[in-house]
């Protein structure tokens, strides 16, 4: 028996006069899973996040949490927990009272409230800073904060809107191992917003890339990383070589491909037609020096990292030790392993 989603959204749409901010959008999250929205600015991914919220109301489609639709319910009674980009906290109030505050407007008993309190705190190790006002608190002790008022409700779903934001590099790296850890002890199902590749591909167990209001691809990070399904994820997603070509002929379960650079190469798998334009996505460090033998897609370079090959220049990052003597700096040879080109529309 497959289990209930803890979150699903199914053909979400939003409409704001003329411009459609979200289109046709669906994907589950399941209980304790960590989900990412990642794309660029405008591509639709905060209003998603407050579209689940219950912040904005959606055009079309549904919103269920537990089995249970939410998509007419006020942002209180959805069962959800949100982490806004400013952390959103009460100025007036103690570190204890902001975490406190939701528990309070459910009509949690003072008894329990105080000692969820003190759990929650205790969780974020937050517990000897109770008394303190917000401004007494350093940014990641108040994104902390934050996190611990979310938290304290016991929400079905966490919502995260970009929470790491407004820290600074170091402290950035080191809050997202704090979260991360944190939301996988509490096994605790995670829907965030993001623009930094890096911290999707640190944080997330599968990622939704946005673009223009729908959904490019979903899948883990690897995936998205190594097999991008539209020439936009491999473009966004890291640094990515792109050769445009037009497919010569299917042979052997492998397609041809003519590059417009004169090369001709062998990529995995399809389907393709003969005289279909496409595009052959490959990662810097998938292009690696060619070994001895006879191995498809050998190709002779003029240069050592960014590399003239025929009428195509390719960009060649290596992580191994080179070899006694280096890698010579004139002409090399290379290899392309055909089921790591990615063949794209």
């Amino acid at each position: 028996m497959i289990a209930t989603p803890v979150l699903s959204l199914s053909h979400l749409r939003k409409v704001y006069g003329e411009t459609v901010a979200v289109d046709d959008l669906s994907f589950d999250l399941a209980r304790g899973e960590i989900v990412c929205l990642l794309g660029p600015s405008g591509c639709g991914k905060t209003t998603t996040l407050r579209m689940v919220a219950g912040f904005v109301p959606p055009t079309g489609g549904t919103i269920a949490i537990d089995g249970a639709s939410v998509a007419h319910l006020p942002p209180y009674r959805r069962d959800t927990g949100m982490v806004f980009q400013h952390y959103a906290l009460f100025p007036h109030l103690s570190v204890a009272e902001n975490v406190g505050f939701g528990l309070r407007s459910l009509g949690v008993p003072r008894a329990e409230r105080e000692q969820r309190v003190r759990e929650t705190l205790g969780l974020v190790e937050l517990g000897p800073l109770a008394a303190r006002l917000p401004r007494e608190l350093s940014g990641g002790q108040q994104q902390r904060v934050a996190l611990a008022r979310a938290l304290a409700v016991r929400p079905a779903v966490l919502l995260l809107d970009e929470p790491l934001s407004n820290l600074d590099a170091q402290l950035r790296v080191r809050m997202r191992e704090e979260l991360r850890g944190l939301i996988r002890r509490l096994e605790t199902t995670t829907l965030f917003v993001t623009h930094d590749q890096e911290e999707a591909l640190v944080l997330a167990d599968r990622i939704v890339v946005m673009n223009r209001g729908r959904v490019e691809q979903v899948g883990p990070p690897a995936e998205i990383y190594e097999a991008p399904a539209t020439r936009f994820v491999a473009e966004f997603i890291g640094l990515c070589n792109l050769l445009e070509g037009t497919v010569r002929a299917v042979q052997d379960g492998e397609v041809i491909v003519d590059t417009r650079g004169g090369l001709q190469l062998r990529v995995a798998g399809g389907p393709a037609s003969p005289g279909e334009r496409v595009a052959l996505a490959v990662r810097p460090e998938q292009v690696v020096p060619a070994p001895a033998g006879n191995v498809p897609n050998r190709l002779p370079t003029a240069s050592r990292h960014r590399l003239a090959v025929g009428g195509e220049e390719l960009l060649m990052e290596t992580h191994a030790a080179p070899a006694a003597g280096g890698v010579p700096a004139g002409e090399i040879e290379i290899a392309l392993d055909p089921a790591r080109l990615r063949l794209l529309r």
